[in-house]
């Protein structure tokens, strides 16, 4: 009988730490996943559809006042199901779940893993009992560095990007350059959450500058924001409209169709800044896979994944102009982009490939159930 891991994920909203979470316990092959969330929604529609178990509990962020009086309860329900389930492993999906996850660990007296996908201050190790897990997993070498200062123990395990999913040879852009009315030009995606840390407006302000020596060139932001920052994408269209390149900005919103968007690109961009703190840079391999080059800023673990000058090019965060020039000098090179392209699919293949990253997963479970 498999071992069953109990996969805690507290913050409802869907985005790279949910869609990591999706694609390794929809493909574990020797544990059960059960995952627990803090309510329904698009990540449960997912688990559903590949037949990965979960259920919900109200679980509010760990350090907020409003949240103290209800721990009693949110751990009663925990360890309820937990026991009933006979788990084996806790494995904290994100930083913030860490607390959950190393208080019922002691109460049921097993092991629990932390998974870190955000670069973080020392600081937190403590606020956030880093201390009290067996092991944290990281999603790149930027990531594990204030637990190295600490002496916590830590595994690297990049994530993977699903090579049949993301499938370059076989999905095209086609349809949907038609759907979008971009035929007959040259599109720079900027694919992931629309947030005031992700650049989307650093993108704009340097388009202004790309359309000036690549006039059939249109900036394609794929992406919703969070209920946080709904007026967002209307400050950004206004801006665009400032800067005389409302025309060559498009927003699509939120897509399901991400192969195909990727099919479309001649080149793909993530001009995250430093407050982003990316741990990696989901949306880059996702790229790298459906062989497109990348420019991308040099902050967090971004530099581990594009290789600057080999499978594309790495800016300062907030440099629009060191921006601007990156895509000009790639949307003039043609040959230079296929190159990166090809090496950045080949990178993928060799370190980013979604088995690999599951693998490694379980191989870390069987040493900590072991020990």
């Amino acid at each position: 009988m498999k071992k069953t891991v109990l996969y805690i994920q507290g913050v409802a909203r869907y985005g790279g730490a949910p869609e990591s979470l999706y694609r390794l316990t929809s493909r574990l092959k020797n544990y059960r996943p059960l995952v627990v969330v803090s309510r329904e929604g698009e990540l449960t529609r997912r688990l559903a559809g590949a037949s990965v178990e979960f259920f919900t509990v109200k679980m509010g962020m760990w350090r907020k006042a409003k949240t103290w009086p209800s721990l009693p309860f949110i751990f009663h329900r925990l360890y309820r199901e937990a026991k009933k389930e006979k788990i084996a492993l806790i494995h904290c999906n994100t930083l913030w779940d860490t607390p959950y996850g190393a208080v019922l660990g002691r109460f049921l007296n097993v092991p629990v893993i932390t998974h870190i996908r955000n670069t973080f201050e020392k600081e937190k190790i403590r606020k956030y009992q880093l201390g009290r897990v067996d092991l944290v997993i990281t999603v790149s070498r930027a990531v594990a560095r204030p637990l190295e200062d600490a002496g916590i123990d830590y595994r690297v395990i990049y994530n993977g990007v699903d090579l049949e999913t993301f499938a370059r040879d076989r999905i095209s852009g086609r349809v949907v350059r038609r759907e979008l009315g971009l035929e007959d030009t040259l599109i720079v995606l900027l694919p992931g959450r629309v947030d005031t840390t992700k650049g989307q407006r650093e993108a704009i302000l340097a388009m202004e500058r790309v359309v000036k020596e690549v006039p059939q060139a249109v900036l394609t932001i794929v992406g919703e924001t969070s209920r946080q920052e709904t007026g967002l994408i209307e400050d950004l269209r206004t801006l665009a409209r400032e800067v005389r390149v409302g025309e060559r900005v498009v927003f699509t919103g939120a897509r399901e169709d991400m192969p195909a968007l990727y099919a479309t690109a001649d080149l793909v961009v993530m001009p995250s800044l430093d407050s982003a703190k990316e741990g990696f840079g989901r949306v880059l391999i996702e790229a790298m896979a459906m062989g497109k080059a990348t420019v991308a800023t040099r902050t967090g673990g971004i530099p581990e994944v594009v290789e600057n000058g080999v499978t594309g090019w790495l800016v300062p965060p907030g440099d629009v102009r060191a921006l601007a020039e990156a895509v000009v000098a790639l949307l003039k090179d043609e040959a230079r982009r296929r190159e990166m392209g090809q090496k950045g699919y080949d990178k993928v293949k060799a370190l980013f490939d979604l088995r690999k990253t599951v693998a490694q997963v379980e191989e870390v479970y069987g040493e900590i159930l072991r020990s």
